[in-house]
């Protein structure tokens, strides 16, 4: 997925489909960039951003005000900042693809049921 047309088709597929996922708005959007946010509850919601000239992609799960949770794509590599040490960074060899914005939902429903974030 390198193109913001392609994220936010699948951030629409995951408002339809993934149950913790109550809202989705389109936060801000250029030719080549896309910011959205899924929101699970008040206070508690998933932040995606892809850069289209650089590749970027960042999800974060943010609570409050704070990222508890994140993966990114950087220059073609992929790092996780682990939930409960959201500032640290670990590589992520096998990376998120093909559809990392499920692939990130997917992890973040465990943390939430896991830590009854919902």
């Amino acid at each position: 997925m390198h193109k913001t047309s392609d994220l936010l088709v699948v951030a629409q597929e995951a408002f339809q489909k993934v149950w913790f996922v109550q809202a989705l708005d389109v936060f801000e959007r250029t030719d080549q960039t896309l910011s959205i946010r899924l929101t699970i509850k008040t206070g508690l919601f998933v932040q995606a951003f892809m850069g289209e000239i650089t590749g970027s992609l960042y999800f974060a799960l943010i609570e409050g005000r704070q990222r508890i949770f994140g993966v990114d794509r950087e220059s073609g590599e992929w790092h996780e900042h682990p939930f409960g040490t959201p500032e640290k960074h670990r590589p992520l060899e096998e990376g998120l693809e093909p559809k990392p914005l499920l692939k990130f939902l997917a992890k973040v429903e465990e943390i939430v049921l896991e830590d009854n974030l919902i």
